[in-house]
């Protein structure tokens, strides 16, 4: 236990000296009064003695009650808090999940959302963020270690996908979650941009060129096929990838425009190129993601914790003894 303020004590504990000083010397100080003849009688009887007895101690206590409860205040003002210092694992990784949100792709998307929500409740520490792309980039979750966060997301996009997929065939359909996805990818560039989009996902990450020590990679969902003018091809992209040590997975599905060429942009940057058309080949991602390089960083945390209760419940009490004693006594 310690106290966050200490100070106040500093302060508290000459008040709480002078206090019976001064209520000392109030109390010898003359009271007006009324003399009265041949009392003698009334103080010299037992009866009468011991209520004065029983006077001195009700006021003895009511004075206590209060000095204590003056005391407390200074403690509960001080602060109280429980220090505990402990050390937490972080892995050193980020994870950026990287998806080609156009219609083409929503039957493949909606299939992985619940594997990567497994990748992702199989996190210790990572960093984990997730990137949608069509004609432009947004970042939808930048890197962070609130896992339920992402996972929120993730199901968000599911039922984005899910809406796409349903449009043909359901007059009645979620307009809202349908352009949950679209929101700020459209542009008049073209669709599908996969160079733009893995660049800028690869330019997401913090501290790219400054902690080159930090393993990080991306897990790309796209069929590859372009339509639009693109910024950066994907070579260049994977080019850059492999310049920042980023490695690619990308997921597919069955028909990947370029796939000869496309795949081996891919296994460039050290990772892999996976069709995914069984449940065995998401097991294999999920797999070779968990086998890459990662470091664990040791990490020291303080956590400060308010312990008022006690001293709360003593200070309440305190004061109940004073405002009964003190009625007994008319203070």
């Amino acid at each position: 236990m310690e106290l966050m303020y200490r100070w106040v004590i500093y302060i508290g504990v000459p008040v709480l000296i002078l206090l019976p000083f001064v209520v000392i010397r109030k109390s010898k100080k003359d009271k007006p009064h009324v003399k009265v003849a041949n009392a003698s009688y009334v103080i010299d009887n037992p009866k009468f003695k011991k209520k004065i007895i029983l006077y001195k101690i009700m006021r003895v206590l009511a004075f206590v009650g209060l000095w204590v409860a003056i005391a407390f205040c200074f403690v509960m003002i001080s602060r109280p808090v429980e220090v505990k210092t402990y050390s937490e694992t972080l892995r050193n990784r980020d994870i950026f999940l990287c998806m080609d949100i156009s219609g083409s792709m929503d039957e493949l998307n909606y299939e992985i959302c619940d594997d990567l929500k497994e990748i992702v409740n199989g996190l210790n520490g990572e960093r984990f963020g997730i990137t949608i792309f069509c004609g432009k980039s947004v970042v939808l979750v930048p890197l962070t270690t609130d896992y339920e966060y992402v996972l929120s997301e993730i199901d968000k996009l599911k039922n984005s996908f899910q809406s796409g997929m349903s449009q043909f065939w359901y007059v009645d359909f979620d307009y809202e979650s349908y352009y949950y996805t679209y929101a700020g990818t459209l542009s008049d560039y073209g669709s599908s941009l996969i160079g733009d989009g893995l660049a800028s996902c690869l330019f997401d990450f913090p501290d790219l060129k400054e902690d080159s020590e930090r393993s990080r990679l991306i897990i790309l969902s796209t069929d590859n096929e372009v339509i639009g003018d693109q910024f950066v091809d994907v070579t260049e992209a994977t080019d850059l990838c492999q310049k920042y040590g980023v490695k690619v997975f990308a997921l597919a599905p069955q028909y990947v425009e370029n796939e000869k060429s496309f795949k081996s942009d891919i296994e460039k940057t050290g990772g892999g190129f996976y069709k995914i058309n069984n449940k065995s080949n998401l097991e294999k991602v999920i797999e070779d993601i968990g086998a890459t390089d990662s470091s664990d960083i040791e990490e020291i945390k303080t956590s400060v914790t308010d312990r008022p209760k006690v001293f709360f419940c003593i200070l309440i009490i305190c004061m109940g003894v004073y405002f009964v004693f003190s009625r007994k006594v008319k203070l």
